[in-house]
């Protein structure tokens, strides 16, 4: 007799899960995952190692007759277990699930996703899954599981699907959202800014579509990018209230000087490593954070702050998408002991500071005001 006989009756022995479903995200490096043994089904999102993300997990169906209790000692080796049946709408268990009835719809952001069965809602993984014992919504769940939750009429998320089912839907259309709001977007720079000088792609050829506008003045550089805006950044629910105020952005840089082409090159490279930043690390860029400046080998100035709260910055109004708020932030290099601040008293103390210095926050050659 096996371990796992001696420990559970020959009717309790646990037969290795099978793959009904695997699929990546569009947009981040997290894999969808769903499996089912002899007894009980489960939707799984797998975050890259590389990633915080970790491993997300939802309940979906028992395939036999529901336990009276959670099945702990299962739990501790690691084994998928059942629902208990006062969570369970089919306490008696119900058909195997077929991977051909299986399909996935991943939430605009990337970052999480709902189960179809047919044509009708599984069970969906939302980006707060893992936090405060919630894992997850199932329909066939029966109230608050800790295993499950069930999809009632007041969740919104359903609604949050079909919104996302119609934006994949627009990408293949020939007058997609790029084609229709990198115009509108450049109109805006060059309104404020100024006609570009040049533009660039800065996607690789890669979906989704990407660009940088480039205005390259007597006295001034400008970027900014186009495009970003069109993805809402995934996790940004999960510390903010309304996450339609935060989820959309674009970023531009101003220096104080005429670059040469090579340099030119290396800053448009390193933002275009930036804007793919929210996605591939499942996270978010907002007011007040700062991230590593790489180009022009400055000594003092390796940090830039975003921001669009000093006074010196052109304030850059793109309106909404979608319903949200697009955001654009402004990158301003800080030095080593400037970041430090804002780690240790928050970005408004540098800033306060910085909108003292006024238009010398363009220049790399300036005085550190820490």
């Amino acid at each position: 007799m096996s371990f796992i006989k001696k420990i559970f009756s020959s009717k309790e022995a646990i037969k290795e899960p099978e793959v009904l479903l695997e699929e990546e995200s569009p947009l981040c490096p997290i894999k969808a995952i769903v499996e089912q043994d002899d007894r009980v089904a489960y939707f799984y999102l797998w975050g890259a190692d590389e990633t915080s993300f970790g491993v997300k997990s939802c309940w979906i169906r028992n395939l036999t007759h529901a336990p009276d209790e959670p099945e702990t000692k299962l739990i501790n080796k690691g084994i998928p277990p059942m629902l208990p049946k006062q969570y369970c709408k089919f306490p008696d268990g119900q058909e195997k699930l077929k991977a051909s009835d299986l399909s996935l719809v991943w939430l605009e952001e990337g970052d999480a996703a709902a189960l179809f069965l047919k044509k009708e809602i599984l069970a969906i993984i939302p980006s707060w899954s893992g936090l405060e014992g919630f894992t997850g919504y199932a329909r066939d769940c029966k109230g608050n599981g800790y295993l499950a939750w069930e999809i009632t009429k007041a969740n919104e998320l359903p609604e949050r699907v079909e919104q996302a089912i119609s934006c994949w839907f627009s990408w293949s259309s020939e007058l997609n959202p790029f084609r229709l709001e990198q115009p509108r977007i450049l109109e805006v720079y060059e309104e404020l800014l100024g006609k570009n000088d040049k533009y660039y792609a800065i996607d690789g050829n890669q979906w989704p579509p990407k660009g940088l506008y480039l205005r390259n003045g007597a006295s001034k550089t400008v970027f900014a990018t186009v495009g970003l805006s069109l993805i809402p950044m995934p996790s940004v629910e999960i510390y903010v209230d309304d996450r339609l105020e935060y989820n959309r952005i674009e970023l531009g840089i101003i220096l104080d000087s005429q670059l040469q082409e090579d340099d030119l090159q290396s800053i448009a490279e390193w933002i275009s490593g930036q804007s793919s930043l929210p996605w591939d690390n499942i996270t978010f860029l907002g007011e007040g954070h700062t991230i590593n400046f790489q180009p022009l080998n400055s000594k003092k100035f390796n940090s830039v702050l975003l921001t669009n709260k000093l006074g010196a910055l052109p304030k850059i109004e793109l309106g909404q998408y979608r319903n949200s708020r697009v955001n654009f932030l402004w990158m301003v290099p800080i030095s080593h002991m400037e970041r430090k601040e804002v780690i240790d008293k928050g970005s408004d103390s540098l800033i306060a500071k910085l909108n003292k210095v006024g238009s010398a926050i363009y220049s790399l050659d300036r005085s550190e005001v820490v």
